[in-house]
């Protein structure tokens, strides 16, 4: 997929919030249409300081960020604790 390319890899948002969100995203990449990349769920944001993921933020204290890799064929989700933003 020709995106912006700002960054590589691949991101996936509202990962929680769409019953077949996760799993399509994880065809596409399991698939080689999308690089490996991050998901996010619902109020979530992921700060890069040029290439690199330098923070995870949060709106909501149960959101999650993940990276989602291939490793060897095997897909690999990690999940990504961000900072709670709220009280």
């Amino acid at each position: 997929m020709k995106c912006l390319g700002w960054l590589p890899g691949s991101n996936c948002p509202h990962y929680d919030s769409e019953a077949r969100r996760r799993p399509a995203y994880h065809n596409l990449v399991v698939n080689g249409a999308l690089p490996s990349g991050y998901a996010a769920d619902d109020g979530v944001g992921l700060h890069f300081v040029g290439t690199q993921l330098a923070q995870i933020v949060s709106s909501r204290v149960d959101a999650r960020a993940y990276e989602v890799r291939l490793n060897d064929l095997e897909l690999i989700e990690t999940e990504l604790l961000p900072r709670y933003l709220g009280q």
